[in-house]
C-alpha cells in the first residue's frame, strides 16, 4: 500500500514538472522579446535624431539680414541689379546700391534686420562714364549678389560685412569682407563671371 502511494506521488510530481515546462519556456520567450524591444527602441530613438536633422550653419544664419536687405532694396527701387551691399553704423543698418536698366545707381538704406527701408531710395547723379561702368559690371556678372554670398560662405563661416562688384586686374569681381567667429577679417574676391576664387587673404589692418 505504501509502495503504491509512493508511485502515485512520483507520477504526480512528474506530471506537474512536465506541465510547468511550457510555462517556463513561455516566460523565457517573453523575457527575450521584452529585452529586444527595449534595446530596439533605444537604438531607434538615438538613430532617429541624427538622419536628416542638421542645424543651419552659423554663416547662413549670420547673413540672413544681409540677404533680406538685398531683397528689400530691390523691391523698393522696383527693379535692377544689386551691385553692392554693406553693413553700416556698426551693424545697425545696411546700405544697398541698385543699378536700374538705364544705368542709374540708387542708394537704399535698411534697418539691421534688412526688412524695412529707412528713408527713401535716392538716385545718384551719374554721368556717361558711370553708366558705362555700371553696364560693364552688370553685363559681366553672371553671378548675382545671392550667388556671391554663397561663394563667400563656402570659403569662410562668418558675417559678411561688405560685398560689391569691382574691377580687379581687368576682371569684374565680387569683392567682399567676412568676419569669422574669432573676429578675423577675410578679404575675398570672386570672379563675377565664372565664380572662381581670385584672392582670399586675411586682412590684418583691424
Amino acid at each position: 500500500m505504501n509502495a503504491l502511494r509512493t508511485d502515485h506521488t512520483r507520477s504526480a510530481r512528474r506530471i506537474a514538472g512536465l506541465a510547468a515546462l511550457p510555462l517556463v519556456a513561455s516566460l523565457a520567450l517573453v523575457g527575450c522579446s521584452t529585452g529586444q524591444s527595449a534595446s530596439g527602441s533605444g537604438s531607434g530613438s538615438s538613430g532617429a535624431a541624427a538622419p536628416g536633422s542638421s542645424a543651419p550653419s552659423a554663416s547662413a544664419a549670420s547673413n540672413d539680414a544681409l540677404r533680406a536687405a538685398v531683397g528689400t532694396a530691390r523691391t523698393a527701387v522696383g527693379s535692377g541689379t544689386v551691385v553692392s551691399v554693406e553693413q553700416e553704423q556698426n551693424g545697425s543698418a545696411f546700405e544697398v546700391l541698385v543699378v536700374t536698366e538705364d544705368g542709374v545707381e540708387h542708394e537704399v538704406h535698411t534697418d539691421a534686420a534688412g526688412t524695412t527701408v529707412t528713408g527713401s531710395p535716392r538716385a545718384e547723379r551719374t554721368d556717361a562714364d558711370d553708366r558705362a561702368e555700371h553696364d560693364r559690371f552688370t553685363a559681366a556678372a553672371d553671378l548675382d549678389v545671392s550667388d556671391a554670398v554663397g561663394k563667400v560662405e563656402d570659403l569662410h563661416a562668418g558675417t559678411i560685412t561688405e560685398l560689391g562688384l569691382d574691377d580687379h586686374l581687368g576682371k569684374v569681381v565680387w569683392e567682399g569682407d567676412v568676419r569669422d567667429g574669432s573676429g578675423t577679417k577675410h578679404s575675398v574676391r570672386i570672379d563675377a563671371g565664372s565664380g572662381a576664387v581670385v584672392t582670399d587673404t586675411v586682412d590684418g589692418d583691424d
